[in-house]
């Protein structure tokens, strides 16, 4: 077995399973709200209402036990859960939704601790909600330990940001720019067939 000081790759950069998230980090983590982890912590029966049934997800028990006190979850169980329901979630549908989803829905991204620039401008470093970024377990390390933080935008506000790199930015906006070249497309062809109809229907076409 090799030493902790020797382990290279994504589990050099990833927190063990015994590592507790608060229940906003918890509910980023499995790209859900905090509402809808709030209820699957509560008992169900098989038929889906609440009764004395097994939590879907149990928080740490012995931890905090008073009504401010922040509920905790183990990552391990959160990584189990998140493997059974690998579906896309609400963040995935909204971002391929196309523009009402770019210009409307918001999305929670990682970004730069402190701003970086004058007027306080955001930083961003990538999705929170993809699931498939190599780099997402570190970021969960680095968003743990406040070293970077997430932040709520639209995908249209997010692509008018700034970002810590230019491919990732890039990357991002390119989806932006190609549904407003649709949607211009769309608007032009769209012109250019009520320029026919009413050259179609003038007096000089009846002629």
């Amino acid at each position: 077995m090799a030493h902790p000081d020797e382990i290279k790759g994504p589990e050099a950069d990833a927190l063990p399973d015994t590592a507790t998230l608060p229940a906003e980090l918890a509910a980023l983590y499995l790209c859900i709200s905090p509402a809808q982890l709030a209820d699957l912590r509560k008992s169900k029966r098989p038929e889906g209402r609440a009764g004395n049934g097994p939590s879907i997800i149990k928080p740490v028990e012995g931890g905090p036990a008073g009504p401010k006190d922040p509920v905790l979850y183990k990552l391990g169980t959160l990584r189990e859960f998140a493997k059974a329901h690998a579906a896309p979630s609400a963040f995935d549908g909204a971002l391929n939704s196309g523009m009402p989803g770019w210009v409307s829905a918001k999305l929670p991204f990682f970004a730069e601790r402190e701003p970086r620039i004058k007027r306080g401008k955001r930083v961003l470093i990538g999705g929170a909600w993809d699931r498939a970024d190599p780099l997402r377990e570190k970021r969960f390390k680095e968003l743990a330990k406040g070293r970077i933080r997430f932040t709520s935008l639209t995908c249209a506000e997010a692509a008018a940001s700034l970002w810590a790199d230019v491919a990732s930015h890039s990357a991002f906006a390119e989806r932006g720019l190609a549904l407003l070249r649709s949607e211009t497309q769309a608007i032009e062809a769209a012109l250019a067939e009520t320029a026919q109809l009413a050259a179609a229907s003038s007096p000089d076409a009846a002629g």
